[in-house]
């Protein structure tokens, strides 16, 4: 209402399609980010077929796992854990009619999401909070197998089916009493993670990381930056970390999700976030750079329906 057009969001972040709001090209955002930020990733067309994959793995170094996902997604939709090369022929076989991502597995132990901002008329930005992302974890018993605690958790049943459908974890399996068990690290919520806000975590040193970080990234100013670390001391001397993902306008400040806040905090921080983001759009408005129409707004959301609905499936 304050910018009077639904599509403000286009001038958030100039360097993204439609500042990031929706079904924005991953492979072009990686781009935006230097490489030794972020893991090897690889346009795979749709047309590609298992032997492409394949060598496209081979000629550039990787190995199995890798990571495989749709180039335009949202809410961790169809981001699989690839394994071998019978995971990368059934996934094709259920999500290969459309341009994928393959991305290089980053096995650092711990997920973050840093929202970072920056006000166009300044040089340096700060960060609004952090989210620790913990993926399926469940601790055993010494009496019920893997497939028990799972199908009796009732945070992570529904993911009972995507957990075990490669046979990597065995679903007999009995772990011993008190022995923890990683059963995914896809750090979304919609594959079964739990988000914890720190915040806290906020230092000078991680500030000027992200600082120096975007400013090689032209036209972006506003979003949440996922990143994979092994300690929180390597990260803070840029050591052992890699970007997973940069989200754009459409980014959430995750670490409302936290189970310890309430419903009005979080929107007390959406209202705090969307405010930031008005106001970047409006100064660059005044820089030349134009809102989305709303016709160009009614054909995103229809675009972005489908997108939705199989996210939740």
């Amino acid at each position: 209402m304050k910018s009077r057009s639904f599509g403000f969001f286009r001038a958030v972040n100039p360097a993204i399609v439609h500042g990031g709001m929706t079904l924005e090209d991953k492979n072009f955002v990686n781009q935006l980010l230097p490489q030794r930020y972020r893991p090897k990733s690889f346009l795979v067309k749709i047309e590609t077929k298992t032997e492409g994959i394949e060598n496209i793995i081979r000629e550039n170094g990787l190995k199995y796992p890798v990571i495989l996902k749709p180039n335009n997604g949202c809410r961790g939709r169809n981001v699989e854990l690839i394994r071998n090369r019978e995971h990368v022929k059934t996934y094709l076989e259920n999500h290969g009619n459309e341009d994928l991502l393959l991305e290089e597995y980053i096995n650092y132990p711990n997920e973050i999401g840093v929202f970072y901002i920056r006000f166009p008329n300044e040089d340096k930005g700060f960060i609004t909070g952090i989210v620790e992302k913990k993926g399926i974890i469940v601790t055993g018993d010494g009496k019920q197998s893997l497939g028990e605690l799972i199908q009796y958790d009732l945070r992570y049943h529904s993911f009972y089916l995507k957990i075990f459908h490669d046979d990597h974890h065995k679903i007999n399996y009995i772990p011993n009493e008190n022995e923890q068990i990683l059963l995914s690290t896809i750090g979304n919520h919609a594959r079964g993670a739990t988000f914890y806000d720190v915040s806290y975590k906020t230092s000078v040193k991680l500030t000027d990381l992200f600082n120096d970080i975007c400013s090689s990234v032209k036209g972006f100013y506003y979003g949440r930056f996922d990143v994979k670390f092994n300690t929180w001391e390597e990260l803070e001397n840029r050591e052992n970390f890699k970007i997973i993902e940069l989200n754009g306008a459409a980014s959430e400040p995750t670490f409302i999700y936290d189970p310890q806040h309430s419903y009005f905090f979080a929107v007390k921080e959406i209202m705090r976030h969307w405010n930031f983001m008005y106001k970047i759009a409006k100064f660059n408005q005044k820089k030349g750079h134009r809102f989305t129409s709303n016709e160009e707004c009614w054909k995103i959301l229809k675009e972005f329906n489908p997108f939705l609905e199989s996210s939740r499936i």
